[in-house]
Protein backbone atom coordinates (compact mmCIF):
# COMPACT_ATOMS: atom_id res chain seq x y z
CA UNK A 1 0.00 0.00 0.00
CA UNK A 2 1.53 3.35 -1.06
CA UNK A 3 0.99 6.08 1.31
CA UNK A 4 -0.59 9.46 0.75
CA UNK A 5 -0.34 13.08 1.48
CA UNK A 6 -3.65 15.45 2.14
CA UNK A 7 -3.30 18.92 1.11
CA UNK A 8 -5.48 21.58 3.11
CA UNK A 9 -6.38 23.29 -0.01
CA UNK A 10 -8.61 20.72 -1.12
CA UNK A 11 -12.22 20.28 -1.35
CA UNK A 12 -13.48 18.08 1.74
CA UNK A 13 -14.92 15.68 -1.24
CA UNK A 14 -11.53 16.12 -3.19
CA UNK A 15 -9.79 14.77 -0.07
CA UNK A 16 -12.50 12.15 0.71
CA UNK A 17 -11.54 10.81 -3.01
CA UNK A 18 -7.63 10.90 -2.49
CA UNK A 19 -8.25 8.73 1.34
CA UNK A 20 -10.26 6.34 -0.38
CA UNK A 21 -6.74 5.09 -2.28
CA UNK A 22 -5.11 4.67 1.66
CA UNK A 23 -7.99 1.97 2.72
CA UNK A 24 -7.12 -1.08 4.09
CA UNK A 25 -9.91 -3.56 4.42
CA UNK A 26 -10.12 -6.84 5.87
CA UNK A 27 -11.78 -8.98 3.24
CA UNK A 28 -13.46 -11.75 5.78
CA UNK A 29 -15.59 -9.16 7.62
CA UNK A 30 -18.33 -9.41 5.64
CA UNK A 31 -19.22 -13.00 6.08
CA UNK A 32 -18.18 -13.16 10.02
CA UNK A 33 -19.11 -9.43 11.02
CA UNK A 34 -22.36 -8.64 12.15
CA UNK A 35 -20.61 -4.89 11.93
CA UNK A 36 -17.80 -3.18 10.35
CA UNK A 37 -16.05 -0.67 12.57
CA UNK A 38 -14.14 2.31 10.72
CA UNK A 39 -10.83 3.63 11.95
CA UNK A 40 -9.09 6.76 10.26
CA UNK A 41 -5.48 7.40 11.20
CA UNK A 42 -3.76 10.90 11.32
CA UNK A 43 -0.17 10.94 11.42
CA UNK A 44 1.91 14.22 12.67
CA UNK A 45 4.07 16.44 9.69
CA UNK A 46 6.64 13.31 10.41
CA UNK A 47 4.39 11.03 8.22
CA UNK A 48 4.55 7.10 7.33
CA UNK A 49 8.13 8.19 6.07
CA UNK A 50 9.37 8.06 8.99
CA UNK A 51 10.26 4.43 8.82
CA UNK A 52 9.60 4.57 12.98
CA UNK A 53 7.25 6.79 14.39
CA UNK A 54 3.92 7.52 12.77
CA UNK A 55 4.78 3.97 10.41
CA UNK A 56 4.30 2.05 13.34
CA UNK A 57 1.15 3.45 14.64
CA UNK A 58 -0.05 2.77 11.23
CA UNK A 59 0.92 -0.79 11.44
CA UNK A 60 -0.91 -1.47 14.68
CA UNK A 61 -3.77 -0.44 12.48
CA UNK A 62 -2.84 -2.59 9.92
CA UNK A 63 -2.14 -5.62 12.20
CA UNK A 64 -5.55 -4.69 13.85
CA UNK A 65 -7.88 -4.76 10.38
CA UNK A 66 -5.76 -8.21 9.81
CA UNK A 67 -7.64 -9.46 12.76
CA UNK A 68 -11.04 -10.95 11.86
CA UNK A 69 -12.19 -11.24 15.15
CA UNK A 70 -12.50 -6.68 15.42
CA UNK A 71 -14.05 -6.62 11.64
CA UNK A 72 -12.36 -3.14 10.43
CA UNK A 73 -11.87 -0.84 7.82
CA UNK A 74 -9.74 1.48 7.72
CA UNK A 75 -7.27 4.62 6.36
CA UNK A 76 -4.51 6.97 6.80
CA UNK A 77 -4.54 10.82 6.28
CA UNK A 78 -0.75 12.25 6.42
CA UNK A 79 -0.22 15.69 7.61
CA UNK A 80 1.56 17.96 5.77
CA UNK A 81 1.77 21.07 8.42
CA UNK A 82 0.51 21.56 12.03
CA UNK A 83 -2.62 23.24 10.55
CA UNK A 84 -4.00 20.28 9.01
CA UNK A 85 -4.33 17.82 11.86
CA UNK A 86 -8.07 19.19 13.00
CA UNK A 87 -9.11 19.44 9.22
CA UNK A 88 -7.62 15.91 8.70
CA UNK A 89 -9.34 14.19 11.94
CA UNK A 90 -12.65 16.05 10.53
CA UNK A 91 -12.94 14.15 7.61
CA UNK A 92 -13.25 11.22 9.36
CA UNK A 93 -15.71 12.13 11.98
CA UNK A 94 -17.77 13.39 8.72
CA UNK A 95 -17.37 10.08 7.13
CA UNK A 96 -18.64 8.64 10.31
CA UNK A 97 -15.82 6.59 11.98
CA UNK A 98 -16.11 4.61 14.82
CA UNK A 99 -12.56 6.11 16.02
CA UNK A 100 -9.37 8.09 15.33
CA UNK A 101 -6.34 7.81 16.50
CA UNK A 102 -3.39 10.58 16.23
CA UNK A 103 0.10 10.26 16.05
CA UNK A 104 2.16 12.00 18.56
CA UNK A 105 2.95 15.06 21.50
CA UNK A 106 2.24 17.53 18.83
CA UNK A 107 -1.65 16.78 18.12
CA UNK A 108 -2.15 16.87 21.40
CA UNK A 109 -4.36 20.37 21.78
CA UNK A 110 -6.16 19.74 18.56
CA UNK A 111 -6.93 15.64 19.33
CA UNK A 112 -8.47 17.15 22.70
CA UNK A 113 -10.18 19.91 20.97
CA UNK A 114 -11.69 17.27 18.22
CA UNK A 115 -12.71 14.66 21.09
CA UNK A 116 -14.71 16.81 23.21
CA UNK A 117 -16.36 18.24 19.96
CA UNK A 118 -17.74 14.62 19.10
CA UNK A 119 -18.19 12.81 22.44
CA UNK A 120 -19.51 8.85 20.48
CA UNK A 121 -16.33 8.95 18.24
CA UNK A 122 -12.98 6.77 20.34
CA UNK A 123 -10.32 8.58 19.95
CA UNK A 124 -6.38 7.40 20.66
CA UNK A 125 -3.45 9.58 20.86
CA UNK A 126 -0.28 8.60 20.69
CA UNK A 127 2.45 9.81 23.28
CA UNK A 128 -0.04 11.87 25.26
CA UNK A 129 -1.52 12.10 28.38
CA UNK A 130 -4.41 14.28 29.57
CA UNK A 131 -4.90 15.45 33.65
CA UNK A 132 -8.74 15.03 32.66
CA UNK A 133 -9.45 13.69 29.14
CA UNK A 134 -12.90 13.10 28.31
CA UNK A 135 -14.59 9.80 28.49
CA UNK A 136 -13.91 8.99 24.46
CA UNK A 137 -10.05 9.90 24.58
CA UNK A 138 -7.12 7.46 25.52
CA UNK A 139 -3.53 8.48 25.49
CA UNK A 140 -0.89 5.91 24.63
CA UNK A 141 2.20 6.27 26.70
CA UNK A 142 5.42 4.90 27.09
CA UNK A 143 8.25 4.58 29.06
CA UNK A 144 11.10 5.41 26.64
CA UNK A 145 13.28 6.38 29.36
CA UNK A 146 13.93 2.57 29.93
CA UNK A 147 14.27 1.85 26.35
CA UNK A 148 16.95 4.55 26.32
CA UNK A 149 18.30 3.24 29.28
CA UNK A 150 18.64 0.07 27.30
CA UNK A 151 19.94 1.36 24.31
CA UNK A 152 22.52 3.41 26.00
CA UNK A 153 23.93 0.71 27.72
CA UNK A 154 24.85 -0.83 24.45
CA UNK A 155 25.92 2.24 23.52
CA UNK A 156 28.34 3.03 25.81
CA UNK A 157 29.90 -0.49 25.96
CA UNK A 158 30.16 -0.84 22.26
CA UNK A 159 32.06 2.39 22.42
CA UNK A 160 35.75 2.52 21.48
CA UNK A 161 36.11 6.56 22.06
CA UNK A 162 34.81 6.67 24.84
CA UNK A 163 32.17 9.84 23.44
CA UNK A 164 28.54 8.87 22.15
CA UNK A 165 26.33 11.37 20.60
CA UNK A 166 22.14 11.37 20.17
CA UNK A 167 20.32 13.37 18.05
CA UNK A 168 16.94 14.30 19.21
CA UNK A 169 13.72 15.74 17.46
CA UNK A 170 11.84 18.32 19.22
CA UNK A 171 12.51 18.79 23.25
CA UNK A 172 9.05 17.45 23.96
CA UNK A 173 8.49 14.69 26.53
CA UNK A 174 8.50 10.97 24.86
CA UNK A 175 11.90 12.90 23.10
CA UNK A 176 13.04 14.12 26.42
CA UNK A 177 12.34 10.37 27.88
CA UNK A 178 14.84 9.26 25.05
CA UNK A 179 17.62 11.30 26.09
CA UNK A 180 17.54 11.12 29.59
CA UNK A 181 17.30 7.21 29.64
CA UNK A 182 20.10 6.90 26.58
CA UNK A 183 22.39 9.12 29.17
CA UNK A 184 21.59 7.74 31.99
CA UNK A 185 21.98 3.95 30.91
CA UNK A 186 25.63 4.54 29.31
CA UNK A 187 26.68 6.25 32.53
CA UNK A 188 25.19 3.10 34.34
CA UNK A 189 27.33 1.00 32.17
CA UNK A 190 30.42 3.27 31.85
CA UNK A 191 30.23 6.00 34.34
CA UNK A 192 32.94 7.81 32.39
CA UNK A 193 31.00 7.70 29.27
CA UNK A 194 31.21 11.35 27.56
CA UNK A 195 27.58 11.94 26.36
CA UNK A 196 26.94 14.75 23.75
CA UNK A 197 23.45 15.75 22.18
CA UNK A 198 21.17 17.96 20.75
CA UNK A 199 17.06 18.38 20.39
CA UNK A 200 16.17 20.11 16.60
CA UNK A 201 15.05 23.39 17.44
CA UNK A 202 10.89 24.00 16.79
CA UNK A 203 10.74 23.78 12.73
CA UNK A 204 7.50 23.86 11.51
CA UNK A 205 6.65 21.44 8.45
CA UNK A 206 10.26 20.11 8.98
CA UNK A 207 9.83 19.45 12.74
CA UNK A 208 10.89 15.49 13.16
CA UNK A 209 11.69 16.43 9.23
CA UNK A 210 14.72 17.60 8.40
CA UNK A 211 17.34 14.67 7.58
CA UNK A 212 19.78 17.03 6.68
CA UNK A 213 19.82 18.80 9.61
CA UNK A 214 20.19 15.79 11.70
CA UNK A 215 22.96 14.61 9.25
CA UNK A 216 25.07 18.05 9.90
CA UNK A 217 24.47 17.42 13.80
CA UNK A 218 25.69 13.82 13.59
CA UNK A 219 28.54 14.62 11.79
CA UNK A 220 29.95 17.17 13.94
CA UNK A 221 29.65 15.07 17.21
CA UNK A 222 32.15 12.42 14.92
CA UNK A 223 34.26 15.16 14.93
CA UNK A 224 34.23 16.02 18.62
CA UNK A 225 35.22 11.87 18.94
CA UNK A 226 32.04 10.24 19.00
CA UNK A 227 31.52 6.66 17.82
CA UNK A 228 28.04 5.94 18.31
CA UNK A 229 25.19 7.98 17.75
CA UNK A 230 21.16 7.48 18.73
CA UNK A 231 18.53 9.11 16.36
CA UNK A 232 15.61 9.92 17.87
CA UNK A 233 14.03 12.20 15.84
CA UNK A 234 11.66 10.53 12.77
CA UNK A 235 13.43 11.24 9.62
CA UNK A 236 15.56 14.31 11.63
CA UNK A 237 16.54 11.48 13.45
CA UNK A 238 17.55 9.35 10.05
CA UNK A 239 19.76 11.85 9.32
CA UNK A 240 21.77 11.06 12.18
CA UNK A 241 21.88 7.66 11.11
CA UNK A 242 22.96 8.15 7.36
CA UNK A 243 25.92 9.90 8.88
CA UNK A 244 26.87 7.23 10.48
CA UNK A 245 26.49 4.92 7.44
CA UNK A 246 28.39 7.31 5.75
CA UNK A 247 31.41 7.74 7.68
CA UNK A 248 31.74 4.43 8.93
CA UNK A 249 30.40 4.76 12.63
CA UNK A 250 28.05 3.04 14.72
CA UNK A 251 24.54 3.93 14.97
CA UNK A 252 21.43 3.56 17.32
CA UNK A 253 17.12 3.29 15.66
CA UNK A 254 14.14 4.45 17.64
CA UNK A 255 10.61 3.38 18.65
CA UNK A 256 11.01 -0.03 15.80
CA UNK A 257 13.56 -2.01 14.87
CA UNK A 258 14.87 0.34 11.92
CA UNK A 259 17.34 -2.28 11.23
CA UNK A 260 14.01 -3.75 9.18
CA UNK A 261 11.80 -0.64 8.78
CA UNK A 262 14.83 1.74 7.86
CA UNK A 263 17.33 -0.52 5.62
CA UNK A 264 19.75 2.02 4.26
CA UNK A 265 20.86 2.33 7.93
CA UNK A 266 21.49 -1.49 8.13
CA UNK A 267 25.00 -1.31 8.21
CA UNK A 268 25.20 1.12 11.00
CA UNK A 269 22.53 -0.11 13.06
CA UNK A 270 23.90 -1.64 16.39
CA UNK A 271 20.23 -1.97 17.99
CA UNK A 272 17.11 0.33 18.18
CA UNK A 273 15.91 1.56 21.25
CA UNK A 274 12.03 0.19 20.83
CA UNK A 275 8.75 1.64 22.11
CA UNK A 276 5.50 -0.92 20.49
CA UNK A 277 3.39 1.71 19.32
CA UNK A 278 1.55 -0.89 17.19
CA UNK A 279 0.74 -3.19 19.89
CA UNK A 280 -0.43 0.17 21.59
CA UNK A 281 -2.31 1.28 18.72
CA UNK A 282 -3.98 -2.43 18.06
CA UNK A 283 -4.94 -2.63 22.14
CA UNK A 284 -6.52 0.84 22.13
CA UNK A 285 -8.93 -0.65 19.23
CA UNK A 286 -9.73 -3.76 20.46
CA UNK A 287 -11.06 -1.28 23.65
CA UNK A 288 -13.15 0.11 21.32
CA UNK A 289 -14.31 -2.87 19.81
CA UNK A 290 -15.17 -4.77 22.64
CA UNK A 291 -16.59 -2.41 24.91
CA UNK A 292 -13.48 -2.30 27.04
CA UNK A 293 -12.39 1.07 26.57
CA UNK A 294 -10.01 2.27 29.67
CA UNK A 295 -12.20 4.08 32.08
CA UNK A 296 -8.83 5.90 32.80
CA UNK A 297 -8.22 7.93 29.77
CA UNK A 298 -4.90 6.19 29.64
CA UNK A 299 -2.54 3.27 29.01
CA UNK A 300 0.60 3.03 29.82
CA UNK A 301 3.25 0.76 27.81
CA UNK A 302 6.55 -0.31 29.92
CA UNK A 303 9.07 -2.90 30.83
CA UNK A 304 6.51 -4.61 33.30
CA UNK A 305 4.24 -5.40 30.25
CA UNK A 306 6.80 -6.00 27.05
CA UNK A 307 5.68 -2.22 26.10
CA UNK A 308 9.32 -1.13 25.84
CA UNK A 309 12.83 -3.00 24.59
CA UNK A 310 15.50 -3.01 22.77
CA UNK A 311 15.63 -4.53 19.00
CA UNK A 312 18.03 -7.65 18.01
CA UNK A 313 21.68 -7.15 17.62
CA UNK A 314 21.26 -8.31 14.08
CA UNK A 315 24.79 -7.48 12.15
CA UNK A 316 26.35 -6.93 14.90
CA UNK A 317 25.67 -9.92 16.73
CA UNK A 318 29.11 -11.58 17.11
CA UNK A 319 30.14 -8.20 17.56
CA UNK A 320 28.31 -7.37 21.00
CA UNK A 321 29.89 -9.32 23.74
CA UNK A 322 27.96 -11.91 25.99
CA UNK A 323 28.88 -9.79 28.82
CA UNK A 324 27.02 -6.57 27.34
CA UNK A 325 23.72 -9.05 26.65
CA UNK A 326 23.89 -10.19 29.47
CA UNK A 327 23.79 -6.40 31.28
CA UNK A 328 20.88 -5.44 29.14
CA UNK A 329 19.17 -8.65 30.04
CA UNK A 330 19.45 -7.99 33.72
CA UNK A 331 18.46 -4.32 33.33
CA UNK A 332 15.32 -4.95 31.72
CA UNK A 333 14.42 -7.72 34.07
CA UNK A 334 15.04 -4.56 37.01
CA UNK A 335 13.53 -2.17 35.38
CA UNK A 336 10.38 -4.55 35.43
CA UNK A 337 10.86 -5.55 39.30
CA UNK A 338 11.26 -1.74 39.80
CA UNK A 339 14.86 -2.34 41.40
CA UNK A 340 16.56 0.02 38.95
CA UNK A 341 15.34 3.52 38.06
CA UNK A 342 16.27 5.49 34.82
CA UNK A 343 17.11 8.82 36.49
CA UNK A 344 14.24 10.40 34.53
CA UNK A 345 11.32 9.90 37.33
CA UNK A 346 10.30 13.74 38.35
CA UNK A 347 12.52 15.35 35.46
CA UNK A 348 10.53 16.79 32.42
CA UNK A 349 8.39 14.39 30.85
CA UNK A 350 9.45 12.15 33.20
CA UNK A 351 7.03 12.32 35.91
Amino acid sequence: MKPFRVLAAMSAAALLGVAACGTTTNNNTAASCTKTYKVGLVTDVGKLSDKSFNANAWKGVQDSVADPSLCLTAKVIESNQPTDYQSNMQLFIDQKYDMVVTVGFLLADDTLAVAKANPNVKFAIVDNAYATPPANLTGLVFREDEAGFLAGIVAAKYSTTGTIGGVYGLDIPPVHKYRVGYENGAKYAVPSIKTLGVYQPPSGAKSFNDPDWGKQQATAMFGQGADVVFGAGGNTGNGALLAAVQLGKTCVGVDVDQFVSYPDADTCLVTSAEKHIATAVKTAITDMVKGTWPATGLLTFDATNGGVGVSPFHNYDTKVTADVKAMVTDALAKLAAGTLQTGCAGDKGCG
